[in-house]
């Protein structure tokens, strides 16, 4: 972000490339409309070019960045009433496959390709489910590798109250996915 900020090009792009996919799935997941993701994705990015002049490194760049990109979910949700956006989810909205990507051995025979695509859809279904500040500590952590103390710096709140979200959400995912465990 430093050589960005003095004009170099090709530092924008390695911020680009290197988090660009990891933001784009917590913002979908967060908000869980493809399009609506894509668009916080380039606010954020926006929001990145604009602030390289002021940027001054206090935290890991990726604590920073994720701060952004929470920043532009709460701009969202204050423009939008809940029961607005909960209208428009959808997982068929314009091709949203929540498991894309999870690609199935080649030597799996057809039943586990189904069992398996069914079990992912329903971990992304219980991850969806989460209270909105446990969801968001989840995957915050799962997606983006944060620690506990990344994940309060941006949240604004203590590491030990973190805990208890991730600790809540992980026990919530647990208990929802414990029929597949017994399978």
């Amino acid at each position: 972000m430093l050589a960005y900020a003095q004009g170099d090009a090709t530092a924008f792009e390695q911020l680009y490339s290197r988090h660009e996919r990891a933001v784009y799935r917590f913002l979908l997941r967060s908000v869980k409309i493809p399009a609506v993701a894509e668009d916080l994705l380039q606010d954020v990015f926006v929001g990145v070019i604009g602030a390289a002049g002021r940027y001054v490194p206090q935290a890991q760049f990726t604590t920073w960045l994720y701060r952004v990109a929470r920043n532009r979910l709460i701009d969202h949700w204050r423009a939008h009433e809940p029961e607005v956006v909960r209208g428009l989810e959808s997982d068929d909205e314009e091709g949203f496959d929540p498991i894309e990507g999870l690609a199935a051995q080649e030597n799996s025979q057809p039943e586990n390709i189904a069992m398996d695509r069914a079990r992912a859809r329903d971990f992304v279904c219980a991850v969806q489910d989460l209270p909105a500040a446990q969801r968001e500590a989840f995957l915050l952590h799962a997606e983006a590798g944060l620690t506990l103390e990344q994940i309060g710096e941006i949240a604004g709140c203590e590491r030990e109250t973190v805990k208890s979200r991730y600790r809540y959400a992980c026990a919530k995912l647990r208990e929802r996915l414990k029929a597949w465990q017994e399978l």
